[in-house]
């Protein structure tokens, strides 16, 4: 069915998820175009479950789970349930500006999957990142082209949509649940041949960013080291158990 269904990962987000639904649902609302927003709560310990609920006469779904996800684990649970035929996924920060949402939609008429990019041209900038996670993002992007060949310039935005039917047949391939969780989608997406494009947006960092850059750095590093290994020839005889305990050790936050 047409429409759009956007995903939410939402870990302890009570102070924010509302603030992010407010700006997002009269864009949504305005266009004529079904859509629902599912909001994943995984092992919170606020009342982001209750805030997300009290949305659900406004086409909010909510599914929660016990367990401790990780942001790329939540998306994945998000996009099993979505019903429409485009599916994204936003950082419940909500940075990027509402009327991006139908943007990105827009440019799937040309691709497979459409990522929102602060690092081309036409993109703006609000708020900037502190100089070090700027760094950090910088470097990352340049090793995920270098390792992975993959030719997106900003693969952390926090916004992505995707068209459902080319996206669904993947999720079994991805295997990482953490931050680095958008290059495996992303790899996975232009390795089964799909094409991708980066699309200029208007950002702001959140200075209560729930990114812990200095403990996710040393294990996004592990993550790309181990998509690619697992995406080599030599990946096939790689033990089945050996890549359930890499998953599970390093694919969570």
């Amino acid at each position: 069915m047409d429409g759009l269904t956007l995903v939410i990962p939402a870990w302890n987000e009570e102070d924010r998820l509302a603030r992010t639904l407010e700006r997002y649902l009269p864009s949504l609302e305005s266009r004529n175009l079904p859509f629902e927003i599912i909001v994943v709560c995984d092992s919170v310990g606020d009342r982001t479950a209750e805030v997300a609920s009290s949305y659900s006469g406004r086409g909010v779904r909510l599914l929660t789970f016990p367990q401790k996800l990780g942001k790329g684990g939540a998306v994945l649970e998000g996009m099993k349930e979505a019903k429409f035929a485009y599916i994204g996924y936003f950082d419940a920060d909500g940075p990027i500006a509402p009327a991006e949402m139908y943007k990105l939609v827009d440019a799937l008429s040309n691709v497979d999957c459409v990522v929102a990019s602060r690092w081309i041209t036409g993109s703006q900038v609000l708020r900037q990142e502190p100089w070090f996670n700027l760094f950090a993002g910088r470097f990352w992007n340049s090793l995920v082209r270098a390792v992975l060949f993959l030719p997106v310039r900003d693969t952390q935005c926090g916004a992505k949509v995707l068209k459902a039917s080319v996206v669904r047949p993947l999720l079994r391939a991805v295997t990482l649940t953490n931050r680095a969780f958008d290059v495996d989608l992303l790899y996975h997406v232009r390795k089964s041949g799909h094409s991708l494009a980066e699309v200029p947006v208007q950002w702001d960092h959140d200075p209560d960013t729930r990114m812990p850059i200095g403990r996710a750095i040393p294990v996004m590093f592990l993550s790309l080291a181990g998509v690619r290994i697992m995406n080599l020839p030599i990946g096939r005889r790689v033990p089945r158990n050996l890549v359930k305990w890499f998953s599970d050790t390093w694919g969570r936050d």
